[in-house]
């Protein structure tokens, strides 16, 4: 029952204004985009120092996995660059090495779930272990196809000449000169002067010079006290130091020395005591 009050120009006016304030700040609400409401409520309840902590951590987290991820990079770099030189131990081409097919996964999806960084860490450990397993192995492997393929390539197996050893074998014989039995510790190429001597194996020139009873000799060292010698020689190809291939051209047949005639003297020797050398030599060259 209270008496109606009236209200003067300055009042009016001022009600108006306050209600299309509140009019245009309603709409505003309404229509402009919100900030997030979960990281807004987090980020208001720690403090600055904490919040920027947190996420320099959560960077450097993301960096010491993108080093692993580097370091795993250059492990299988190493990878294929022992795979290429296995690979020219061995005498295989690039492309006669046909890459395998992805072997085939699947299977039933039970309880998929996103990775965490912890996983991803997880699994980039697990990778580095496997490839410093099979760098290691692959390390064994190729000291093992070097070992062969220094014994193949050092080994007396070629023959010095096209010739056969048909003159003197191996073993007690008369001797031409004094017609005495004595010891022939090696074998005798029937072949013209001037014809092409090759090594028998690589190695090292030990010797390559003029005796009284070898004539123009060479001596090649393969290394583990074997030894080859050329005796009787025309012509010397190569000098003491150098280094030699197997089926190298090293000198030419002769009849220097204590020889009846051209012929090629070979021998091979094992920590200074001649062995047979037809138990390691092959067919003639062709």
């Amino acid at each position: 029952m209270a008496k109606a009050r009236t209200l003067s120009l300055w009042q009016g006016v001022m009600l108006v204004a306050l209600l299309l304030l509140a009019s245009s700040m309603l709409t505003a609400a309404l229509i402009l985009p919100q900030a997030d409401k979960r990281h807004q409520g987090v980020d208001n309840l720690l403090p600055m120092r904490m919040l920027q902590a947190l996420r320099s951590n959560h960077q450097q987290h993301i960096d010491a996995l993108a080093l692993q991820i580097g370091e795993i990079q250059a492990r299988v770099m190493r990878l294929d660059a022992i795979s290429e030189r296995l690979a020219e131990v061995a005498g295989v081409r690039d492309k006669d090495i046909k890459a395998e097919k992805v072997p085939g996964q699947g299977g039933p999806m039970i309880g998929a779930r996103s990775m965490s960084a912890d996983d991803i860490s997880l699994q980039i450990d697990d990778l580095l272990r496997q490839v410093e397993e099979r760098n290691d192995r692959l390390g064994v492997l190729e000291a093992m196809l070097l070992q062969q393929h220094l014994k193949k390539n050092t080994l007396p197996s070629g023959s010095p000449v096209n010739a056969g050893y048909n003159s003197s074998s191996f073993g007690w014989r008369v001797d031409p000169f004094t017609g005495k039995m004595a010891m022939h510790e090696g074998l005798d190429f029937m072949a013209e002067v001037g014809t092409p001597i090759y090594a028998a194996a690589g190695g090292i020139v030990a010797q390559a010079e003029s005796t009284p009873d070898y004539g123009n000799i060479i001596k090649v060292d393969h290394g583990s006290g074997l030894e080859t010698r050329y005796a009787h020689i025309s012509r010397l190809l190569v000098k003491t130091g150098d280094r030699v291939e197997k089926g190298q051209l090293i000198a030419e047949v002769g009849s220097t020395g204590r020889s009846t005639g051209a012929h090629l003297h070979f021998e091979v020797r094992l920590n200074g005591v001649a062995l047979d050398p037809r138990k390691y030599l092959q067919t003639p060259r062709s």
